[in-house]
């Protein structure tokens, strides 16, 4: 399976100094760069389920790329299919555009997204300087500030960086949002802001040198394609406070996967308006030399390829983003890891596939990059046939007898919304599946929250104060593997989701304040307090795949976590 990099990235900010055209890149930017690459009909995509009796009643069905971008609803679409030599670039959605300067489609059919419906396409090269520019303008508002959406979608290949999209202004007004993403001088997607209240530039780029790279200098000579993804969304959580590296206001995704988030710096406008342009342009966000922190400032002059540029008035989701990067690689969906790693605000992720040894077998490798470890507790069986993760060679799991868990190296402070998920299978055995509590080892201290099998083996959520319990009707000790999900809201509400179906809910708003302790998985814990029990004191079975979430996983999540399978 894939590693993707999340996290944080690096945030600069500065007073914006008198600069020409470009007074940087506005709010609610989800700016998806959906590339040209090989791909044509996508499998059915339907969330549903039989084995737990409930079915989704929702189907989605993607015959290839554009038709996926057209579903998501773009207010720009430039497919660049233009004949070569011509001065007008068409809209699929939108207003058409203009060539500036040399720029022109391109004749190679390696800059082309495989033919399907819609016949042959293309590409379009820039050469040093040169872009393309909406003939008319583009305005979205909100209700008020910190409201308004906005996604940027394409796909780039270039040796050397550069202006991607950009949203130049019509006056010299500084005050509404104006987004731009852009390639740095180190290959790193950027996303560019200007903010209000107080009037700041904002760039979020990484910092860390294994971050995914839109080019590096071994590819220079022959870049590849990449899909890449700025969604900023001021209605996401933005940490505690501004400009937190814990926020996810402002979301990186590059190949389908986020490479790092954050909150926004100050507030977000109410309108975005101006002239899309892809291509060359200024970048004023972006005027601090290189620091040694694995960036460096990205030239205004944008020189390579550049397909499928799509602007949309609203943020495209993780699943959307990376059901677009499928399609244009050609690929459907199927591949649980790489789907975990790209859903923002995920704290850690243990896929459980340890071999069995002395040693290091004792230590949970924690897939999510965040280096939250965990330990195998007494002598589980590792290395078992694990869940159906979608991918060529399945993956394998971990199994309980009934005296086993496994915990987190390091204690946390949860946040009010949090989400829990593993894969479970039970051939008659019962226990705890997922908990967090004061202690991680031991089964002497109540858990705060908990998801286990009753003694019947329906699944329960509980969490202790205030005391509140949801259960499934079902009896899930049918020897096959199931997803469950447990899901609360900032506000209280609580989801119990199974194989990616909700199954029960509490929507009362008694909100659960911040939880210090350890995660654990498969047992611990005293519950004789709890009104509905786990029918052992610990799980006898399997677990895979064990993921955490600092937000509310929403009903699509979940389903897509599930059809990844």
């Amino acid at each position: 399976m894939s590693e993707h990099h999340a996290h944080p990235g690096r945030a600069r900010l500065r007073r914006p100094a008198a600069r020409a055209a470009l007074a940087g890149c506005a709010a609610l930017l989800t700016a998806v760069l959906a590339l040209a690459a090989p791909g044509g009909a996508w499998a059915t995509f339907t969330a549903s389920t039989g084995s737990t009796g409930n079915q989704l009643a929702a189907m989605a069905v993607f015959p290839d790329y554009r038709t996926a971008v057209q579903s998501s609803g773009p207010v720009v679409y430039h497919p660049f299919d233009d004949a070569y030599g011509s001065s007008t670039a068409a809209a699929l959605a939108g207003s058409a555009g203009t060539y500036n300067g040399a720029a022109a489609p391109s004749s190679a059919t390696a800059t082309a997204i495989a033919a399907g419906a819609g016949g042959p396409r293309g590409a379009v090269r820039f050469p040093a300087g040169t872009h393309a520019a909406a003939d008319t303008s583009t305005s979205i508002t909100g209700a008020a500030v910190n409201t308004v959406a906005l996604t940027l979608e394409a796909w780039v290949r270039t040796g050397s960086g550069g202006a991607v999209v950009s949203l130049l202004p019509e006056g010299s007004d500084p005050t509404g949002g104006r987004p731009q993403m852009y390639v740095n001088a180190a290959g790193q997607v950027c996303v560019g802001l200007t903010l209000q209240s107080p009037y700041t530039l904002q760039e979020v780029c990484g910092y860390d040198a294994s971050d995914t790279k839109a080019w590096t200098p071994a590819d220079q000579a022959s870049p590849a394609w990449h899909h890449v993804a700025a969604v900023v969304d001021p209605t996401a959580p933005a940490g505690t406070v501004p400009c937190d590296s814990a926020g996810t206001q402002v979301v990186v995704y590059v190949d389908g996967a986020v490479v790092y988030d954050r909150g926004l710096c100050a507030t977000w406008p109410q309108s975005v308006a101006g002239r899309w342009r892809v291509g060359s342009a200024p970048i004023p966000t972006d005027v601090i030399a290189a620091t040694g922190e694995q960036e460096g400032p990205a030239p205004d002059t944008y020189t390579g390829d550049v397909d499928e540029v799509a602007v949309y008035a609203g943020a495209l989701t993780a699943a959307e983003i990376k059901t677009h990067h499928d399609l244009g690689r050609g690929t459907v969906a199927g591949d649980y890891a790489a789907t975990v790693k790209a859903t923002p605000s995920l704290h850690l992720y243990w896929q459980l596939d340890g071999v069995p040894g002395a040693g290091a077998a004792r230590t949970v490798a924690d897939a999510s990059t965040h280096s939250r470890a965990g330990t195998h507790r007494s002598h589980p069986d590792l290395g078992v046939g694990g869940a159906p993760t979608g991918t060529p060679t399945p993956g394998t799991a971990v199994g309980l007898s009934g005296v086993d868990d496994i915990s987190t190296g390091a204690g946390r402070t949860t946040p009010t919304a949090f989400s829990a998920e593993v894969w479970f299978r039970s051939s008659g055995g019962t226990g705890p599946l997922a908990s967090f509590g004061p202690t991680r080892t031991g089964s002497a201290t109540v858990p705060d929250v908990a998801v286990h099998l009753t003694a019947g083996g329906s699944l329960a959520f509980a969490v202790r104060s205030p005391q509140r319990t949801v259960v499934s009707a079902r009896d899930h000790r049918d020897g096959a593997w199931h997803l469950v999900t447990a899901t609360m809201s900032s506000g209280g509400r609580m989801r119990l989701y199974v194989d990616g179906v909700l199954v029960q809910e509490d929507v009362s708003s008694t909100a659960t304040s911040t939880l210090t302790g350890f995660w654990r998985w498969g047992g611990g814990g005293d519950y004789s307090a709890f009104a509905t029990r786990p029918g052992a004191p610990f799980f006898t079975g399997r677990l895979d795949e064990a993921s955490v979430y600092d937000r509310e996983l929403s009903p699509e999540d979940v389903a897509v976590h599930w059809a990844a399978r």
